[in-house]
């Protein structure tokens, strides 16, 4: 079966420094895949070559077999939603506004809000819990809800993957959980491929299918998120060493640096 997505020999060079060299690998339909590793191991360059945002230096992105240069710009937002880690502080938009504007690849230049428009926004904002703060200025929510308007916008634009760039950085211990309970409910009961660049593990082990490690461009791992539960592999992938913690009901072990743990 063709892959949904494929990196094949990925390579990029920026500012004349390798920041991927080689990567290749592919993502099934509904999968969810975390990407993980050091700082400068290029995870959020490596979303960027996937989600036709920089041109990679070598090698091809193939979407459903085909290459992803050929596509247009419409195209691929008709396929790939965007969490990006930031750069909605000032947006002077309202956030039903937000969300609209996100339905771009489906509309005309001049087209107005449709009835399917409305139905679409209805059901975003109803999972995410944002009916009250529709007409909030983007700029005036909360970093959680912030958040979660990005993944109503992402949801409206109804594409069937996903990408996140750190969806959980600078959230409460709150949010954080309510941010992956649904991104876990987006993938899980609406079939979303999910690809998601995370410095927390521990997130990678809870929510992916299958975690990608990188490091110095390269992959390092490949392979189901029980692998990742190795001391060994976790020293590897970050310089440090690692305890891992579990008990009684406990779905997923808990890891941490050692250094970290008194």
């Amino acid at each position: 079966m063709t892959p949904l997505l494929e990196a094949r020999a990925l390579g990029l060079v920026l500012g004349g420094t390798r920041t991927l060299d080689g990567v290749s690998f592919s993502v099934r339909r509904g999968e969810f895949l975390a990407i993980v590793g050091p700082n400068g191991a290029g995870k959020t360059s490596l979303l960027k070559c996937l989600g036709g945002l920089r041109r990679p230096s070598s090698g091809t992105v193939l979407l459903e077999g085909r290459p992803m240069e050929g596509l247009s710009r419409r195209r691929i937002a008709r396929r790939i939603a965007w969490i990006p880690q930031s750069g909605t502080d000032s947006l002077p938009f309202t956030v039903r506004e937000f969300l609209l504007l996100s339905r771009y690849p489906w509309k005309s230049a001049f087209s107005g809000e449709s009835v399917d428009d409305r139905e679409i926004l209805a059901n975003a904002f109803r999972l995410t819990e944002l009916e009250g703060l529709q007409d909030r200025p983007v700029h005036l929510l909360s970093g959680g809800e912030r958040q979660k308007a990005l993944l109503a916008a992402a949801l409206v634009q109804t594409t069937d993957m996903l990408f996140l760039d750190e969806p959980t950085s600078f959230l409460d211990y709150r949010c954080q959980v309510e941010m992956t309970a649904l991104v876990e409910r987006v993938n899980r009961e609406r079939g979303i491929t999910v690809l998601m660049v995370t410095h927390d593990i521990n997130l990678a082990l809870r929510s992916a299918d299958r975690v990608l490690a990188l490091k110095g461009g390269g992959v390092l791992r490949d392979g189901a998120t029980d692998d990742f539960l190795d001391a060994g592999l976790l020293r590897e992938i970050f310089d440090t060493e690692f305890h891992s913690f579990g008990g009684d009901g406990v779905r997923v072990p808990y890891v941490a640096p050692r250094g970290l743990v008194l």
